[in-house]
Protein backbone atom coordinates (compact mmCIF):
# COMPACT_ATOMS: atom_id res chain seq x y z
CA UNK A 1 0.00 0.00 0.00
CA UNK A 2 1.29 3.36 -1.07
CA UNK A 3 2.15 5.86 2.30
CA UNK A 4 3.81 8.92 1.80
CA UNK A 5 5.35 8.71 4.72
CA UNK A 6 7.48 5.42 4.24
CA UNK A 7 8.45 7.59 0.47
CA UNK A 8 9.39 10.47 2.52
CA UNK A 9 11.54 7.82 4.93
CA UNK A 10 13.25 6.01 2.18
CA UNK A 11 14.71 9.00 -0.06
CA UNK A 12 15.94 10.79 3.20
CA UNK A 13 17.22 7.68 4.00
CA UNK A 14 19.06 8.21 0.46
CA UNK A 15 19.80 11.39 0.65
CA UNK A 16 21.43 11.04 4.08
CA UNK A 17 23.87 7.97 2.77
CA UNK A 18 25.02 10.40 0.34
CA UNK A 19 25.68 13.19 2.72
CA UNK A 20 29.64 13.85 3.08
CA UNK A 21 30.46 11.13 0.96
CA UNK A 22 33.28 12.10 -0.96
CA UNK A 23 32.10 11.01 -4.46
CA UNK A 24 29.32 13.14 -4.29
CA UNK A 25 31.88 15.73 -3.04
CA UNK A 26 34.46 14.86 -6.03
CA UNK A 27 31.28 15.34 -8.64
CA UNK A 28 30.48 18.86 -7.34
CA UNK A 29 33.63 20.01 -7.96
CA UNK A 30 34.12 18.23 -11.41
CA UNK A 31 31.13 20.28 -12.15
CA UNK A 32 32.16 23.43 -11.23
CA UNK A 33 35.55 23.35 -12.58
CA UNK A 34 33.38 22.30 -16.15
CA UNK A 35 31.70 25.44 -16.21
CA UNK A 36 34.54 27.12 -15.19
CA UNK A 37 36.15 26.06 -18.61
CA UNK A 38 33.24 26.34 -20.69
CA UNK A 39 32.71 29.67 -19.78
CA UNK A 40 36.10 31.17 -20.08
CA UNK A 41 35.68 32.21 -23.53
CA UNK A 42 32.66 34.05 -23.12
CA UNK A 43 34.18 36.21 -20.11
CA UNK A 44 37.29 36.59 -21.77
CA UNK A 45 35.49 38.36 -25.08
CA UNK A 46 33.23 40.14 -22.76
CA UNK A 47 36.55 41.72 -20.38
CA UNK A 48 38.28 42.51 -23.38
CA UNK A 49 35.16 44.46 -25.02
CA UNK A 50 34.51 45.84 -21.93
CA UNK A 51 30.94 44.28 -22.50
CA UNK A 52 28.44 43.21 -19.93
CA UNK A 53 26.05 39.77 -19.57
CA UNK A 54 23.26 38.47 -19.12
CA UNK A 55 23.83 36.69 -16.25
CA UNK A 56 21.57 33.41 -18.00
CA UNK A 57 23.75 33.67 -20.73
CA UNK A 58 26.97 32.16 -20.08
CA UNK A 59 24.44 28.56 -19.38
CA UNK A 60 23.15 28.95 -22.40
CA UNK A 61 25.71 29.49 -24.58
CA UNK A 62 27.92 26.31 -22.44
CA UNK A 63 25.16 23.78 -22.29
CA UNK A 64 23.50 24.34 -25.85
CA UNK A 65 25.26 21.78 -27.41
CA UNK A 66 25.16 17.85 -26.67
CA UNK A 67 29.69 17.37 -25.98
CA UNK A 68 29.12 19.97 -22.61
CA UNK A 69 26.29 18.02 -21.82
CA UNK A 70 27.84 15.56 -21.78
CA UNK A 71 30.98 15.80 -20.38
CA UNK A 72 28.35 17.22 -17.60
CA UNK A 73 26.88 13.82 -17.31
CA UNK A 74 29.99 12.18 -17.19
CA UNK A 75 30.22 13.55 -13.46
CA UNK A 76 27.21 12.59 -12.08
CA UNK A 77 28.44 8.93 -12.48
CA UNK A 78 30.48 9.46 -9.12
CA UNK A 79 26.64 10.00 -7.16
CA UNK A 80 24.66 7.46 -9.39
CA UNK A 81 27.20 4.77 -7.88
CA UNK A 82 26.11 5.03 -4.55
CA UNK A 83 21.91 4.43 -4.98
CA UNK A 84 20.42 2.58 -5.50
CA UNK A 85 21.88 0.60 -2.37
CA UNK A 86 21.13 -2.67 -2.28
CA UNK A 87 23.09 -4.15 0.90
CA UNK A 88 21.16 -5.75 4.03
CA UNK A 89 19.78 -2.93 5.66
CA UNK A 90 18.11 -1.77 1.81
CA UNK A 91 16.22 -5.04 2.04
CA UNK A 92 15.54 -4.32 5.56
CA UNK A 93 13.64 -1.33 4.32
CA UNK A 94 12.23 -3.10 1.57
CA UNK A 95 10.55 -5.76 4.18
CA UNK A 96 9.28 -2.87 5.99
CA UNK A 97 8.49 -0.18 4.31
CA UNK A 98 7.19 -2.09 1.36
CA UNK A 99 8.86 -2.16 -2.05
CA UNK A 100 6.52 -0.22 -3.93
CA UNK A 101 7.48 2.70 -1.33
CA UNK A 102 11.12 1.71 -1.50
CA UNK A 103 10.64 1.90 -5.54
CA UNK A 104 8.85 5.12 -5.15
CA UNK A 105 11.78 6.66 -2.94
CA UNK A 106 14.60 5.79 -5.25
CA UNK A 107 12.69 7.18 -7.94
CA UNK A 108 12.02 10.40 -5.79
CA UNK A 109 15.38 10.24 -4.89
CA UNK A 110 16.58 10.07 -9.17
CA UNK A 111 14.46 13.37 -9.74
CA UNK A 112 16.07 15.33 -6.53
CA UNK A 113 19.78 14.51 -8.00
CA UNK A 114 18.78 14.85 -11.84
CA UNK A 115 17.32 18.20 -11.13
CA UNK A 116 19.97 19.22 -7.74
CA UNK A 117 22.71 18.48 -9.73
CA UNK A 118 21.10 20.81 -13.14
CA UNK A 119 20.10 23.64 -10.55
CA UNK A 120 23.94 23.24 -9.39
CA UNK A 121 25.31 23.68 -13.10
CA UNK A 122 23.11 26.95 -13.34
CA UNK A 123 24.17 28.24 -10.43
CA UNK A 124 27.84 27.71 -10.71
CA UNK A 125 27.44 29.24 -14.16
CA UNK A 126 26.38 32.62 -12.70
CA UNK A 127 28.79 32.76 -9.99
CA UNK A 128 31.46 32.64 -12.64
CA UNK A 129 29.82 36.07 -13.88
CA UNK A 130 28.59 37.70 -11.04
CA UNK A 131 30.39 41.45 -10.87
CA UNK A 132 29.91 41.72 -14.43
CA UNK A 133 26.47 40.46 -15.13
CA UNK A 134 22.64 42.10 -15.30
CA UNK A 135 19.43 40.53 -14.87
CA UNK A 136 17.58 42.14 -17.39
CA UNK A 137 15.63 39.95 -19.65
CA UNK A 138 17.33 40.77 -22.92
CA UNK A 139 20.29 39.50 -24.72
CA UNK A 140 23.56 41.57 -23.77
CA UNK A 141 26.77 43.34 -26.17
CA UNK A 142 28.38 40.34 -25.54
CA UNK A 143 25.95 38.35 -27.18
CA UNK A 144 26.30 40.78 -30.74
CA UNK A 145 30.05 40.59 -30.35
CA UNK A 146 30.03 36.72 -30.26
CA UNK A 147 28.32 36.60 -33.69
CA UNK A 148 32.02 38.08 -34.81
CA UNK A 149 33.72 35.21 -33.75
CA UNK A 150 33.12 32.62 -35.36
CA UNK A 151 35.79 30.32 -35.26
CA UNK A 152 35.70 30.04 -31.68
CA UNK A 153 32.50 30.26 -30.41
CA UNK A 154 30.94 27.65 -32.98
CA UNK A 155 27.82 26.37 -31.06
CA UNK A 156 27.27 29.54 -29.08
CA UNK A 157 27.31 31.42 -32.64
CA UNK A 158 24.11 28.55 -33.33
CA UNK A 159 22.32 29.54 -31.01
CA UNK A 160 22.79 33.06 -31.14
CA UNK A 161 21.40 33.27 -34.90
CA UNK A 162 18.47 30.98 -33.94
CA UNK A 163 17.66 32.44 -30.43
CA UNK A 164 18.55 36.15 -30.13
CA UNK A 165 15.03 37.07 -32.70
CA UNK A 166 12.96 34.63 -31.32
CA UNK A 167 13.21 33.86 -27.92
CA UNK A 168 14.55 35.72 -24.53
CA UNK A 169 17.48 34.70 -22.08
CA UNK A 170 14.79 33.83 -19.54
CA UNK A 171 12.76 31.67 -21.37
CA UNK A 172 16.30 29.60 -23.31
CA UNK A 173 17.40 29.09 -19.15
CA UNK A 174 14.23 27.13 -19.04
CA UNK A 175 13.91 25.15 -21.88
CA UNK A 176 17.73 24.24 -21.66
CA UNK A 177 17.35 23.51 -17.99
CA UNK A 178 14.51 21.07 -18.58
CA UNK A 179 16.11 19.58 -21.07
CA UNK A 180 19.09 18.71 -19.58
CA UNK A 181 17.03 17.58 -16.26
CA UNK A 182 15.65 15.35 -18.64
CA UNK A 183 18.64 13.83 -19.95
CA UNK A 184 20.07 13.67 -16.32
CA UNK A 185 17.36 11.64 -15.19
CA UNK A 186 16.94 9.62 -17.74
CA UNK A 187 20.39 8.66 -16.87
CA UNK A 188 19.91 8.27 -13.29
CA UNK A 189 16.73 5.74 -13.89
CA UNK A 190 18.60 3.96 -16.40
CA UNK A 191 21.27 3.30 -13.39
CA UNK A 192 18.46 2.28 -11.10
CA UNK A 193 17.13 -0.35 -13.78
CA UNK A 194 20.49 -1.73 -14.67
CA UNK A 195 21.21 -2.17 -10.98
CA UNK A 196 18.22 -3.71 -9.84
CA UNK A 197 18.33 -5.94 -12.66
CA UNK A 198 22.22 -6.87 -12.75
CA UNK A 199 24.21 -5.37 -10.08
CA UNK A 200 25.45 -1.83 -9.07
CA UNK A 201 28.38 -1.89 -11.20
CA UNK A 202 26.02 -2.65 -14.23
CA UNK A 203 24.23 0.67 -13.77
CA UNK A 204 27.21 2.45 -14.04
CA UNK A 205 28.16 0.52 -17.51
CA UNK A 206 25.21 0.92 -18.96
CA UNK A 207 25.28 4.86 -18.19
CA UNK A 208 29.06 4.94 -19.81
CA UNK A 209 27.43 2.40 -23.26
CA UNK A 210 24.30 4.86 -23.52
CA UNK A 211 27.27 7.96 -23.07
CA UNK A 212 29.34 6.15 -25.79
CA UNK A 213 26.80 5.70 -28.20
CA UNK A 214 25.67 9.08 -28.03
CA UNK A 215 28.95 10.65 -28.45
CA UNK A 216 29.21 8.42 -31.47
CA UNK A 217 25.79 9.96 -32.65
CA UNK A 218 26.92 13.79 -32.61
CA UNK A 219 26.49 14.58 -36.48
CA UNK A 220 29.69 15.31 -37.39
CA UNK A 221 31.31 11.98 -36.02
CA UNK A 222 27.82 10.27 -37.55
CA UNK A 223 28.94 10.61 -40.79
CA UNK A 224 32.75 10.90 -40.78
CA UNK A 225 31.85 7.21 -39.13
CA UNK A 226 29.82 6.05 -41.95
CA UNK A 227 31.50 7.80 -44.62
CA UNK A 228 28.37 9.94 -45.54
CA UNK A 229 28.36 11.39 -48.81
CA UNK A 230 28.06 15.15 -48.62
CA UNK A 231 24.49 15.24 -50.53
CA UNK A 232 23.25 13.10 -47.61
CA UNK A 233 24.58 15.01 -44.72
CA UNK A 234 21.55 16.60 -43.95
CA UNK A 235 19.58 13.33 -43.67
CA UNK A 236 22.09 11.80 -41.12
CA UNK A 237 22.07 14.95 -38.96
CA UNK A 238 18.15 14.91 -38.69
CA UNK A 239 18.52 11.07 -38.11
CA UNK A 240 21.06 11.63 -35.25
CA UNK A 241 19.17 14.20 -33.93
CA UNK A 242 16.19 12.10 -33.55
CA UNK A 243 18.13 8.35 -32.70
CA UNK A 244 20.50 9.93 -29.82
CA UNK A 245 19.03 11.08 -25.66
CA UNK A 246 21.43 13.44 -26.09
CA UNK A 247 21.26 15.55 -29.05
CA UNK A 248 17.25 15.75 -27.88
CA UNK A 249 19.05 17.39 -24.68
CA UNK A 250 20.61 19.42 -26.63
CA UNK A 251 19.21 23.04 -27.30
CA UNK A 252 21.03 23.89 -30.54
CA UNK A 253 19.73 20.29 -31.87
CA UNK A 254 16.06 21.34 -32.52
CA UNK A 255 13.58 22.46 -34.95
CA UNK A 256 13.39 26.14 -34.59
CA UNK A 257 10.72 26.44 -37.47
CA UNK A 258 12.66 24.89 -39.79
CA UNK A 259 13.98 22.23 -40.75
CA UNK A 260 12.96 18.68 -39.53
CA UNK A 261 14.99 18.39 -36.18
CA UNK A 262 12.56 17.62 -33.47
CA UNK A 263 10.64 20.43 -31.78
CA UNK A 264 11.29 21.10 -27.94
CA UNK A 265 8.07 19.45 -27.27
CA UNK A 266 8.46 16.32 -29.26
CA UNK A 267 12.02 15.72 -26.73
CA UNK A 268 10.12 15.78 -23.50
CA UNK A 269 7.71 13.50 -25.13
CA UNK A 270 10.41 11.00 -26.09
CA UNK A 271 12.25 11.56 -22.49
CA UNK A 272 8.94 11.07 -20.91
CA UNK A 273 8.20 7.89 -22.83
CA UNK A 274 11.62 6.47 -22.13
CA UNK A 275 11.51 7.20 -18.31
CA UNK A 276 8.05 5.27 -17.81
CA UNK A 277 9.43 2.59 -20.06
CA UNK A 278 11.92 2.55 -17.42
CA UNK A 279 9.74 2.97 -14.36
CA UNK A 280 7.89 -0.17 -15.39
CA UNK A 281 10.77 -2.15 -15.78
CA UNK A 282 12.18 -1.09 -12.80
CA UNK A 283 8.82 -1.82 -11.13
CA UNK A 284 8.46 -5.17 -12.42
CA UNK A 285 12.35 -6.65 -11.46
CA UNK A 286 11.64 -5.36 -7.40
CA UNK A 287 8.36 -7.07 -7.52
CA UNK A 288 10.24 -10.27 -8.34
CA UNK A 289 12.83 -9.38 -6.02
CA UNK A 290 10.25 -8.56 -3.13
CA UNK A 291 8.71 -12.22 -3.85
CA UNK A 292 12.12 -14.13 -3.79
CA UNK A 293 13.01 -12.14 -0.85
CA UNK A 294 9.56 -12.75 1.09
CA UNK A 295 10.01 -16.71 -0.01
CA UNK A 296 7.05 -16.58 -2.55
CA UNK A 297 6.98 -17.43 -6.10
CA UNK A 298 6.53 -15.43 -9.39
CA UNK A 299 3.01 -17.46 -9.73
Amino acid sequence: MLNINHILSCTLWNIRSMRKNPRVICSAVLGFFLCFFLTQRTIELSRVFNSDIQIFEPFVWCFADAQSILFASLAILLPLSQIPRLDSPAYYLIFRKGYINWLLGQILTAVIISFTYTLFLLLSSMALTLGNSFLANHWSDTATIMSFAPERFEVALTVVRKTIKLATPYYCTFVIFFLIAQYMLFLTLLNLVFSLKFGKKSGVTAVIVVSVYAYLLDPDKFVALLNIPKELEYIANILAAWLSPLNHAAYAMHNFGYGNYPSIMQSHMVFGCINVILLIVSYLIVKKSQLIFSGGTND
